[in-house]
């Protein structure tokens, strides 16, 4: 922790306000009578821990007349070296995004990124960790959103039960009547924690009468077109058990040839998340909080995770055992050691005053 510098300007106040939602309902859960699984109360208890320490914003997704949202996922941890899975989910308003595509195609064009992908695995290349910084910046001043990542500890089998076969087959008998088809228990229960995570922010942040946009990565949940095709109507059944909205569109996309990088720089916000943060959250495990190391570039991206932007707010959370064999949830706190040159503060409070 360091000194902050704070800003009291009226105009920047407003800017913040105008982009946030102020008095967000919190109690995503329905109280209809259905038996929610353990995943959706750790995303709504770790929430409002957030909330507790007065350290959550919310992104109004309907500011300046957005109309859609866009959900971009990636996902990290499937190393066997990381003792966590990381889900990360960078949910915005889809309607806004014109002036980050211009600054990014500027970026790409004067840093000699060219057509490479932007990507955790590969920061290591030396074009992508120079204009990290860069890249990091630009999502912080044009992207108006939430980025949100789940963690969840390697030895928690399942977050829908015990992790038993009993819980297996449940899965198994719920993805067939869904029409997605038969599939190991392992890819069952990493679709089952995306679709849930992406409905409990779509009854969080979305609006009613919205169009949703949701692009994944190329993964075992939706490796064909096809099956991509049945996880979103998975995803179609699961968001009415958090939520009475109805919704104008669903539709969806994994990354296409030729390939878009105005949809996959959006794409890579969740990737190097994902990757940074199970990186760092194994290493702690490891080696302790004051020797934890990750790679280079790496140190950009837990800097960025530090603290919201205006426009871009982020919040990470975990699920993981505790040391008495129970498993609990709460935020990931971020800590910067040093400030960065101009860098200024609005106070959260007057953020998220009502009035």
């Amino acid at each position: 922790m360091y000194p902050k510098k704070f800003i009291f300007d009226p105009a920047h106040i407003a800017r913040a306000r105008l982009v946030t939602l102020r008095s967000p309902n919190l109690n995503v859960l329905l109280d209809n009578g259905v038996v929610m699984p353990g995943i959706a109360h750790f995303l709504e208890d770790g929430f409002k821990a957030r909330d507790k320490q007065g350290k959550l914003l919310h992104p109004d997704l309907s500011a300046l007349l957005n109309s859609s949202i866009g959900i971009f996922s990636d996902y990290g941890g499937e190393d066997p070296s990381s003792r966590y899975f990381t889900y990360s989910f960078l949910v915005c308003a889809y309607g806004s995004l014109e002036p980050f595509k211009q600054q990014m195609a500027a970026l790409r064009e004067s840093s000699g990124l060219g057509q490479k992908e932007i990507a955790f695995k590969d920061l290591r290349h030396g074009p992508s960790r120079r204009m990290l910084p860069a890249y990091l910046k630009l999502t912080d001043q044009y992207i108006s959103g939430l980025l949100f990542t789940l963690a969840v500890d390697k030895s928690i089998p399942s977050l829908f039960g015990p992790g038993d076969s009993e819980t297996q087959s449940k899965m198994s008998d719920a993805l067939e009547k869904g029409g997605y088809g038969a599939v190991n228990s392992k890819v069952g229960e990493k679709l089952f924690r995306v679709v849930h995570c992406i409905a409990f922010l779509i009854a969080l942040l979305g609006h009613s009468g919205q169009k949703i946009f949701w692009m994944t990565d190329h993964d075992a949940i939706g490796e064909t077109p096809e099956r991509h095709t049945k996880l979103l109507g998975i995803l179609d059944q699961v968001i009415p058990l958090y939520t009475k909205k109805s919704f104008a569109f669903l539709g969806g996309a994994r990354p296409f040839t030729p390939r878009s990088f105005e949809l996959l720089d959006l794409l890579s916000v969740s990737d190097i998340a994902a990757g940074a943060i199970a990186q760092v959250l194994s290493s702690i495990d490891t080696l302790g909080q004051e020797n934890a190391q990750i790679k280079p570039g790496g140190d950009h991206v837990l800097r960025w995770l530090c603290h919201n932007s205006i426009a871009l707010k982020k919040f990470a959370m975990t699920v993981k055992r505790l040391p008495d064999g129970t498993v609990g949830c709460g935020p990931i706190d971020f800590e910067a050691r040093a400030p960065i040159k101009d860098e200024l503060f609005i106070p959260t409070q007057l953020v998220r005053r009502s009035q």
